[in-house]
């Protein structure tokens, strides 16, 4: 047994003893003050038990999260990272790049590789890029607009039997909404030139529901060189058929263009030898222009439904970056097309309540992808290090079964398949044009008890997998099989009249970690790895009466992530040693119908190590972020909104340049963000029809 796990099975009882104290505490003080449930809502909006037969994410015995539109529209939120800041073991990298997609990790993977690690779905459609040449399964989810969001259903570690590709640190499905009774329109400004409008129609009546959004937004940016310009169209038709079936037909159009200001030198920045606004490259930048079309069916109630999906999708993505050797362009095009079928059964043999769920993904890439250098750019075609024609197929099937057995108590087992099929044209070196077949098993299996209403304990094991990148890693090898990994959690979840705690502890091992620094910089070969972590979370309704609510929350997660190799290499780059939130979250309703409400929260991020023997790291830093809001009865809302980083400025966006073991201060390049961001804005709903 590793050293790792035998870790992972000391610390279980740990936690559980550690957090009974809280839950005894918390018993006793139900008697004193009665206060309203805290509740955890899956699908539907419905309570669910890790212990019921449901398709629901709440009943999934893991740790998993529901962000509702209601819990986004009171965060401070100035781009999509926002949303997951302040959730357990999240960890955001902004990057501060222009408009590429930021570094959303989950369960101890680095925050350089643009949320690879994270399987992210928006109507059941997969964002994660495969073979992008920018960085394997880059994921980009700046097209999302917030006020589109019905619900956000987030499973931490690979124990969703639904998700495949890229599903090594957990899952993320985001689900838009389908239907409001009104149309709003909003603007809002703020610091370095920032400024949105959005405006959205919708309608509750009749048996079409249309759903629009229209957004535009600009901003100048904290450094040289980082102005961002965006446009997003959103409509959605929604048409209610007999027998309470339905189908919604989406279309998205979408265009990013903005600059970028690269990373400049942390020893030079500390030794005051330059400007933090500085950019590398005044033509340093990129662009996206993305179409969409999706169709989304549904037939049945929850616990029977049939589903499907149908998409098709159409991006440009073009980069432009100096790293310090000069500008290099890298030029995308992709066209992905691909479709879900699940259908979920549920019964009951010999009195036992068992649930099935079966179902079948396919997606096809087909992705045109060019490197070269350029200047100003303007790419220099005669030296293209990179030209292929890629064409990727995944081909999967899932099944997963629930059994209640006992009142208490649920089991729950799954597998999944995924085929690949590569075939590349490499108009380079036309003799190098791999065209591989690849598949991997990905068993899951879960077990939920509930010995007290109150009380939950829940385990879990799970495989995850990434495919192959066949825009550099098949070119070096066309016998690449898929990463795999594999992870286990324990933990313990207990709610009260107005508390709800939660603790579990996970571990996940990898045969063969890879790693990139940073996009054109050599893919590394790490070997063998371990991640271990703790997730803690508390909340709390301190006060409620009619007219007001205050909540607070914390939420703690240390992690450790090593390399077992031996030799000098044994960090994994890029890992926080820690995150924790603190927040509250208060609403007042006044004299006539209005509102007000306010939510704050301060993020402390540990040190990562920032080279694999530890000579270099980055510097713990801290993030406040508060929102004020005031809503009045006619229609209108207005907000202001902050965010402050009151010490160290360098650290959310670091890296090493240099070599991976004995790295010098010299090899460290950083991208400061601001100290002080503020925004502010006004809107105004109208009932329609």
């Amino acid at each position: 047994m590793s050293s790792g796990s035998r870790w992972w099975l000391a610390s279980a009882p740990c936690v559980a003893l550690a957090v009974w104290p809280s839950i005894e505490g918390a018993r006793a003080q139900d008697a004193v003050v009665e206060l309203p449930a805290v509740t955890v809502t899956g699908a539907g909006g419905a309570p669910r038990s890790m212990t019921d037969v449901s398709p629901a994410v709440t009943a999934q015995p893991a740790n998993t999260t529901v962000v509702t539109s209601e819990a986004i529209e009171k965060l401070p939120v100035a781009s999509y990272g926002d949303i997951f800041r302040s959730l357990p073991g999240f960890n955001v990298n902004s990057f501060n790049q222009g408009i590429i997609g930021y570094g959303l990790t989950l369960r101890g993977f680095t925050d350089g590789d643009h949320g690879r690690d994270i399987a992210y779905f928006i109507d059941g459609v997969p964002i994660n890029e495969v073979s992008s040449q920018h960085i394997t399964n880059y994921a980009d989810l700046n097209p999302l607009i917030p006020e589109t969001v019905e619900r956000i259903d987030i499973v931490r570690g690979p124990f969703s039997v639904e998700y495949g590709d890229s599903n090594l640190g957990g899952s993320i499905n985001i689900v838009t909404k389908r239907a409001e009774p009104f149309a709003s329109a909003g603007i809002s400004g703020g610091s370095f030139g920032a400024l949105r409008g959005v405006a959205t129609y919708s309608s509750t009546s009749g048996s079409v529901l249309p759903f629009a959004a229209f957004e535009m937004s600009r901003t100048n940016g904290y450094a040289d060189n980082s102005e961002v310009r965006k446009m997003n169209a959103f409509l959605k038709t929604t048409i209610l058929v007999e027998n309470g079936a339905e189908v919604s037909v989406r279309g998205q159009v979408y265009k990013g263009e903005g600059g970028a200001s690269s990373y400049i030198s942390r020893d030079l920045l500390d030794r005051g030898l330059i400007s933090d606004k500085a950019a590398v490259n005044a033509t340093d930048g990129s662009q996206k222009f993305m179409q969409n079309v999706v169709v989304n069916y549904r037939r049945g109630a929850p616990d029977e439904e049939l589903s499907g999906t149908l998409y098709l999708n159409h991006d440009t993505f073009d980069r432009w970056s100096d790293f310090g050797g000069g500008q290099r362009a890298q030029l995308n095009e992709r066209t992905t097309a691909g479709g879900t079928i699940r259908k979920i059964w549920t019964t009951s043999m010999s009195g036992i309540p068992v649930q099935v769920l079966t179902g079948a993904n396919w997606r096809t890439d087909v992705i045109d992808a060019l490197q070269a250098p350029s200047f100003g750019r303007v790419a220099n075609l005669s030296l293209r290090a990179r030209d292929l024609g890629i064409n990727q197929t995944n081909l999967a099937g899932f099944a997963q079964v629930q059994v209640k057995p006992a009142s208490w108590l649920k089991l729950t087992g799954g597998v999944r398949a995924d085929q690949f099929f590569y075939n590349v044209e490499n108009r380079v070196d036309p003799l190098n044009s791999p065209h591989p077949n690849m598949g991997a098993l990905s068993p899951k299996a879960g077990i939920a008890i509930t010995p007290l209403s109150w009380l939950e304990f829940f385990g879990n094991y799970g495989e995850g997998l990434r495919s192959p990148n066949a825009a550099d890693e098949l070119l070096s090898n066309a016998n690449l099989k898929p990463l795999k990994l594999r992870s286990q959690e324990v933990g313990v979840r207990a709610t009260f009249a107005r508390v709800s705690l939660m603790a579990d502890v996970w571990q996940t091992d990898i045969d063969n970690e890879v790693f990139q620094p940073a996009p054109g910089l050599p893919v590394q070969n790490l070997g063998q790895s371990w991640r271990r972590g703790i997730d803690l979370e508390g909340k709390v309704v301190a006060y409620r009466s009619e007219d007001t609510t205050l909540t607070a929350f914390v939420n703690y997660s240390p992690t450790e992530a090593r390399l077992v190799g031996g030799g000098a290499s044994r960090f994994v780059p890029q890992v926080p040693v820690s995150l924790l939130n603190v927040g509250f979250d208060y609403q007042q309703r006044l004299l006539g119908g209005d509102q007000l409400t306010a939510s704050a929260y301060m993020t402390f991020v540990g040190k990562k190590y920032l080279a694999e023997d530890g000579s270099q790291t980055a510097k713990p830093y801290q993030r406040v972020s508060a929102k004020l809001a005031y809503r009045w009865r006619s229609g209108w809302d207005a907000f202001a909104q902050a965010t402050w980083y009151p010490g160290e400025r360098h650290s959310e966006s670091a890296f090493n340049f240099g070599n991976p073991t004995g790295a010098t201060p010299a090899d460290i390049f950083v991208r400061p963000v601001a100290e002080l961001t503020l925004l502010a804005g006004a809107n105004y709903r109208f009932a329609t029809r």
